[in-house]
């Protein structure tokens, strides 16, 4: 009983804790805001071709 008393606990203590951290973009550096939402826009429009592309695979 003390042998899986003490493997579950183990178990539940290591998967316990914070969750990671979402993955972030690092930071665009653009001279002004007009740039910046143009950079965002590219890259939503890029990950979105992206996606589509995966989706057509055969």
């Amino acid at each position: 009983m003390a042998t899986l008393g003490t493997t579950f606990v183990g178990a539940w203590a290591f998967m316990g804790g914070s969750p990671k951290p979402a993955q972030k973009t690092p930071p665009i550096q653009a001279s002004s805001k007009d740039e910046e939402n143009f950079i965002q826009d590219f890259l939503k429009q890029a990950e979105a071709e992206e996606k589509g592309k995966a989706g057509a695979k055969h």
